[in-house]
């Protein structure tokens, strides 16, 4: 049993496995992504596991560097 790492919430889960999702489509590894928006190659795990929660300026240099609009992170929905 892990101890020390809180529960997912369910909407982290979802904003990280979306922001996984456009990493690995963009071709960028952990380490690049993180060294961008001030985060370590741990915590970005954490981020996209769901188990860390990424601020609004983390989720903006994300969306920026991932050449996303904001809305991307945060909905499934497609844009038409």
């Amino acid at each position: 049993m892990i101890v020390d790492l809180p529960a997912s919430d369910p909407e982290q889960t979802a904003l990280g496995g979306r922001l996984r999702r456009w990493r690995t489509h963009r071709g960028m590894e952990i380490e690049e992504l993180g060294r961008h928006i001030g985060l370590s190659p741990a915590e970005l795990r954490l981020v996209e596991a769901g188990r860390l929660r990424l601020d609004s300026a983390h989720v903006e240099a994300a969306t920026r560097v991932l050449h996303l609009p904001l809305w991307a992170l945060n909905s499934d929905t497609p844009a038409y």
